[in-house]
């Protein structure tokens, strides 16, 4: 495996998704990062979040510090967009059950009431 030499930046965990400015360089096996690709870098504090910024050829940047892993967001992102699509479905089928509800008892109710009868049949005579 060829040891490559890379840049990142820092997120901003204050300022939501905003990254430093500055760069720091680190060491990495992993040959296909991108632009953007968060990345998880050892740290003197522990594993951190990075993004990667670009591979560097400069042979004065001394770093002993590795790129650990490429996070992988597809999985959780396909997840929340299927998340979604299901309380949304939720959401349209219980108003249609609402609707559908309200007028099977409206149209109980103009068995008994002509007057109710008489609007419901010139809503309906509109709404065509």
């Amino acid at each position: 495996m060829k040891v490559l030499k890379a840049s990142v930046k820092f997120i901003n965990e204050y300022e939501k998704q905003r990254r430093s400015e500055k760069e720091y360089h680190y060491l990495s096996l992993i040959e296909d990062l991108q632009e953007g690709d968060l990345v998880v870098v050892e740290t003197r504090y522990g594993y951190s979040v990075a993004e990667f910024i670009s591979y560097i050829d400069d042979f004065a940047v001394n770093s002993s510090s590795y790129i650990v892993q490429k996070i992988n967001l597809d999985q959780i992102l396909t997840e929340r967009e299927r998340q979604s699509k299901i309380t949304q479905l939720k959401q349209e089928i219980d108003e249609k059950a609402k609707e559908a509800l309200q007028r099977k008892k409206l149209n109980e109710l103009a068995k008994d009431d002509q007057e109710l009868k008489v609007l419901l049949d010139t809503l309906d005579s509109l709404e065509k």
